[in-house]
């Protein structure tokens, strides 16, 4: 069996990064959260 992988680049334009980084912010505070609940 052969696996493969792919390595893609981002380059977001500035509204897409804009659009990520508080994509990221969510997903960080419902982990955070979800740790302190456990």
């Amino acid at each position: 069996m052969v696996r493969r992988s792919f390595k893609f680049l981002l380059r977001p334009t500035a509204r897409q990064s804009v659009a990520l980084a508080a994509c990221l912010d969510d997903h960080r505070a419902l982990y955070n959260a979800a740790l302190e609940h456990r």
